[in-house]
């Protein structure tokens, strides 16, 4: 099953690129008419985050546009399998390495934040063609030829994988040598592993790992983001390291700096709406009914 993915991969990285991201768009607002409780979740989602602000015309404009650039991204993966290093610098830029690099400077290694948004698998290929290697934080797929297939492509600059699973300590070690780390943040998870902090001025469960990695290891967090600009050309936006608050508290600290985390992905996916992951259930886990209960 494998090599049938992977032929089929590969057959599809024949086409010219700017067909293939036509033909990825395509699928994508066909996706948008077929997958109705997807497209329900995106639109919902959008409500949620945007309410009064935006039109009902102008948040469904935005579903489509969503499934566009999933499509898009799908296409984006397939031609990073044969393209190497002097064929993305054609299409991608960058801006704010000198954060990355005064945040490397301090020797306690870098923990990147980002989340679901633009071409992220793009995003930390680019950055380990370019800069420097880095590890990946990511849930391994449940199915093994895909996953098989992910890792391949996600290591394919020199970048290597961290299973999300039990591997803090691995993670912690990784920071104290001085490597770095690509954590996407914006994903829901179970009560026991998050805290519930704001985003989109709603509670959403967040990962708490991201706050107690910086409790360990005192690593910088720079934000990073892939920004699509249209006409097959994107730009790597690095971003000033998230200054660490500090409340003589390890449980604030970590609630505090986690819904900061959150703000930062929350203000990329303001200023670029159609381009953040709508379809995920971001707010499904809640937290327990308050005492007493409402009547």
């Amino acid at each position: 099953m494998y090599r049938l993915l992977y032929a089929l991969v590969f057959l599809l990285s024949l086409l010219p690129r700017k067909i293939g991201l036509c033909i990825g768009e395509g699928l994508g607002t066909g996706f948008f008419h077929l997958l109705k409780k997807r497209r329900e979740i995106a639109f919902q989602n959008l409500t949620t985050a945007f309410g009064d602000q935006k039109t009902e015309a102008e948040r469904w404009t935005l579903v489509k546009q969503c499934f566009q650039g999933i499509g898009r991204h799908f296409f984006e993966a397939v031609y990073l399998f044969r393209y190497g290093a002097e064929r993305i610098r054609k299409y991608v830029r960058f801006t704010g390495v000198e954060h990355y690099q005064q945040a490397k400077a301090q020797g306690k290694g870098v923990a990147f934040l980002t989340g679901h948004f633009g071409c992220w698998e793009l995003m930390v290929i680019s950055f380990g063609y370019f800069f420097d290697p880095t590890y990946v934080v990511v849930k391994p797929l449940d199915f093994p030829p895909v996953e098989r297939l992910s890792r391949k492509l996600r290591e394919i600059s020199g970048n290597r994988i961290v299973s999300k699973e039990r591997s803090m300590r691995r993670m912690i070690k990784l920071l104290r040598e001085g490597k770095n780390l690509g954590i996407l943040l914006d994903q829901n998870i179970d009560w026991k592993d998050g805290v519930f902090v704001d985003f989109f001025g709603r509670r959403a469960c967040t990962n708490k790992g991201l706050a107690l990695l910086v409790i360990s290891t005192g690593a910088p967090v720079v934000p990073g983001f892939m920004v699509y600009e249209g006409n097959g050309h994107y730009r790597l936006e690095l971003q000033p390291p998230v200054p660490w608050l500090d409340f003589g508290d390890r449980t604030k600290n970590i609630e505090e700096n986690t819904a900061q985390f959150n703000r930062v992905i929350e203000a990329m996916a303001r200023r670029y709406p159609d381009q953040y992951f709508w379809v995920h259930q971001r707010w499904k886990t809640r937290p327990y009914q308050p005492w007493p209960r409402e009547r």
